[in-house]
């Protein structure tokens, strides 16, 4: 029965450890997307000149600063794919908000962004 028990325990535990490394992984993720999506609100904010580009800066280095607290995770590569398409996505949507013909689908955009930006921004105990 012990030997049951054991191996019970020993299989509940690597469940529990893989577990934390997916947690770690969606985790990085999740920042590296935010600081994809804040580059992009900060070149924007600079372009446009809106007075709020610097706070925008300090919320992407807060961001940067957490991903790189987390470590490269097991595939840097990708860490960093993902900021650059998020950023990208991220640009077009700002793009089509402020500059798109089509005035529901710019309406769309700006909704899109602005809840994108707030998720991100809401992960930060200072914003």
């Amino acid at each position: 029965m012990s030997s049951i028990r054991t191996w019970a325990v020993t299989f509940i535990f690597a469940l529990c450890m893989q577990a934390q490394a997916a947690e770690r992984l969606e985790l990085s993720e999740i920042i590296a997307s935010c600081t994809g999506r804040l580059s992009a609100e900060m070149e924007f904010a600079w372009l446009m000149g809106d007075p709020d580009a610097d706070a925008l800066e300090t919320h992407r280095a807060h961001f940067v600063a957490i991903l790189e607290s987390l470590g490269p995770g097991p595939d840097p590569h990708r860490q960093m794919a993902l900021r650059i398409e998020t950023k990208m996505a991220h640009s077009r949507l700002l793009t089509t908000a402020y500059f798109g013909q089509d005035a529901a689908r710019a309406t769309w955009a700006k909704r899109q962004a602005f809840r994108q930006r707030s998720i991100c921004e809401n992960l930060l105990l200072d914003s």
